[in-house]
């Protein structure tokens, strides 16, 4: 079976490190891969807001990792890549992940962010009798070939997990669908988690479901080391619009950009957040549409990534209404403007 779904070429950034300390060449696997064009450099990638621009065939992906393993002596270096694994790396759904106020807002963020990393993924939560089971599948994948690939993606969310709860010793499983090439040990002592392996289909970690709602202790790192947000009825007018425009960011990758979410963030009723605005002589809607056009310009000039993917940033429903609002915005397409930004360099 070959998987011809697209893949970003930025998840594996971190390649060259992990080969390198092997000792393992790069070139001659890019070259089993069919991406002989690709160069370790490739992999790391110095665009940190939207991840890379280029995309290949998942199916090239796995190749690449099966024979790494293979090359290496390895068998378990899905979960080396995933401990060298840099979120920023991965783009939007890199930085979904961590933009929810709580855990269930982060994984709902990244299944909305998805298909910017690759296509052909189902990803689901299931909840029953105190537990979580947060299932992800490759379409048309093999989870033979897809070992490594598959034992990564486990072991990054996990220590996802982790970091956004603050449950580093609680109790988790992780079950996988191919056979065991290491013995199980070997993982559950690394991953600090039950392993099994060879049952049901894609990967499945399975929690406590109460951690699902708990918050999320890295939401919205402040630049001086503190938290926020902070409670609405502490900010000054001045400040509650940059805390607002924090708070866009956030949603825009969770998809929950709403006048009555950003208000319960901030501790405020709709109504009181609205009144608040209006004494300053602006609104929600004009702030979300302000931020909304100051991204824009920023995504469009910095990068090559679709519309589509830009859209999906800003927290628009269908690439069709964010080329609208751009019209509105700057009189041209959003292609019409990148065009120019480039010929301006």
């Amino acid at each position: 079976m070959w998987d011809r779904h697209p893949i970003r070429l930025s998840l594996v950034h971190m390649l060259p490190k992990v080969a390198d300390v092997q000792g393992v060449p790069l070139a001659p696997l890019f070259g089993r891969a069919g991406l002989a064009d690709a160069t370790p450099r490739d992999c790391a990638l110095d665009d940190t807001s939207l991840g890379g621009d280029r995309v290949v065939a998942r199916g090239q992906i796995s190749t690449l990792l099966f024979h790494l393993a293979r090359r290496s002596g390895e068998a378990a270096i899905g979960l080396d890549l995933a401990h060298a694994a840099d979120p920023t790396r991965l783009g939007l759904a890199g930085r979904a992940l961590f933009a929810g106020r709580t855990l269930r807002d982060c994984f709902s963020a990244l299944h909305h962010q998805m298909p910017d990393l690759q296509g052909g993924v189902s990803v689901a939560i299931e909840e029953r009798d105190g537990v979580a089971r947060w299932r992800h599948r490759l379409a048309d994948s093999d989870p033979e070939h897809a070992q490594v690939l598959n034992e990564g993606v486990a072991a990054f969310v996990l220590r996802a997990l982790r970091a956004i709860t603050g449950t580093d010793a609680a109790p988790l499983h992780i079950r996988f669908a191919h056979r065991a090439k290491a013995p199980p040990t070997l993982y559950e002592d690394r991953l600090t988690a039950g392993v099994s392996f060879g049952s049901g289909d894609g990967i499945e970690i399975t929690f406590d479901a109460r951690w699902l709602d708990s918050p999320n202790v890295l939401f919205a790192p402040a630049p001086d080391g503190g938290s926020t947000p902070l409670a609405a009825v502490t900010l000054s007018d001045d400040a509650l619009v940059g805390m607002i425009e924090t708070l866009f960011d956030s949603a825009a990758l969770t998809g929950t950009l709403s006048l009555v979410d950003t208000a319960r963030s901030l501790g405020l009723s709709p109504r009181t957040l609205q009144r608040r605005l209006a004494r300053l002589g602006t609104s929600y809607e004009e702030q979300l549409d302000l931020w909304r056009h100051a991204q824009a310009r920023l995504h469009l000039g910095g990068s090559s990534v679709p519309v589509a993917s830009v859209s999906r940033a800003l927290g628009y429903g269908h690439p069709a209404h964010f080329v609208r609002a751009f019209r509105r915005w700057e009189g041209r397409t959003p292609l019409a403007f990148r065009t120019s930004a480039r010929l301006d360099l």
